[in-house]
């Protein structure tokens, strides 16, 4: 090794006499800085592979769990027919009347305007939205008897404006049943 240490340094000269092409550190330069984001882009790449796969992993481990110990993830609401006999009479006379008024209404002749008929019923199906709330309600609180009242009286007070809707609409078509009548003896 010693004699080429002193060839080298002998010579040292004629090795530094040759330059790199023009724009090479530049190009070097760029690869380094190439190699330097690929390697960082890699690592982030793979930390979030890693990550989504141990996400996968808690997940399908506690989907497993929740099946072998039987354990229902549904959420059950409670409804009046879970607090009582009585009140599951209650609430299946309610829920029978309001069933067969519904669908009344939307077996009612509209003529030709459907629209009036769609407008009717999503805004009773938006009803439903105040005995939900009760129903959450009835959840968070238990056995409250001013939440229980408070879902017969809506029953109560759907099944009255239902009626209201059914005997209007009536006296619509017999209105209109009349004028028709009248129309039929003018004219003969």
């Amino acid at each position: 090794m010693d004699n080429l240490e002193k060839y080298v340094r002998e010579n040292s000269r004629e090795f530094d006499i040759e330059e790199p092409a023009k724009g090479h550190f530049e190009r070097f330069a760029l690869k380094l800085d190439q190699r330097r984001r690929s390697r960082s882009s890699f690592r982030w790449r793979y930390m979030l592979q890693v990550a989504v796969i141990a996400v996968l992993v808690i997940l399908s481990s506690l989907w497993i769990y929740d099946r072998i110990t039987g354990r229902t993830p549904e959420y059950h609401m409670i409804t009046l027919s879970d607090i009582s006999g009585e009140y599951r009479e209650a609430e299946l006379y309610y829920t029978t009347l309001i069933s067969r008024k519904y669908n009344e209404i939307k077996s009612f002749d509209f003529q030709d305007d459907t629209r009036e008929q769609e407008v009717l019923l999503r805004e009773l199906s938006e009803m439903d939205a105040v005995y939900r709330s009760l129903q959450q309600e009835l959840n968070a609180e238990g056995d409250n008897p001013m939440v229980i009242n408070a879902m017969l009286r809506y029953y109560q007070l759907k099944l009255e404006i239902m009626s209201r809707i059914i005997e209007h609409l009536q006296e619509i078509k017999q209105g209109d049943n009349q004028t028709t009548d009248d129309h039929e003896t003018s004219h003969v």
